[in-house]
């Protein structure tokens, strides 16, 4: 698990939503994006129920594993993160989501 010192800013360069690469649902809005440095997108909300969460029991451990409310892809994971607004940071895989610069932020 990541410790984090600040707080996670809300102000964002890119404008727009991200969306499922596997069918465009709307899943997380620009905004809500942040820096980490894992290396993988992470967001702090998402839109409505636009991600379904699974508990998932492998290797040893407990995890929330995300899939599209839509077309069920798997996104990514589900992380405590107590610098986010929300106390989550939802880690996302690069390839399963696209931004659409013309969805609303």
């Amino acid at each position: 698990m990541f410790r984090h010192r600040g707080k996670v800013g809300e102000a964002q360069q890119e404008q727009g939503a991200y969306t499922c690469s596997g069918c465009g649902q709307v899943l997380f809005r620009a905004k809500y994006k942040f820096e980490v440095g894992s290396g993988f997108p992470s967001f702090w909300q998402q839109v409505g129920e636009s991600v379904v969460h699974c508990s998932l029991d492998t290797y040893g451990r407990h995890r929330v594993q995300l899939l599209c409310s839509r077309c069920r892809q798997h996104l990514g994971h589900l992380f405590e993160d107590s610098r986010t607004p929300t106390g989550v940071r939802y880690c996302i895989n690069a390839t399963a989501i696209n931004l659409d610069p013309e969805q609303p932020s």
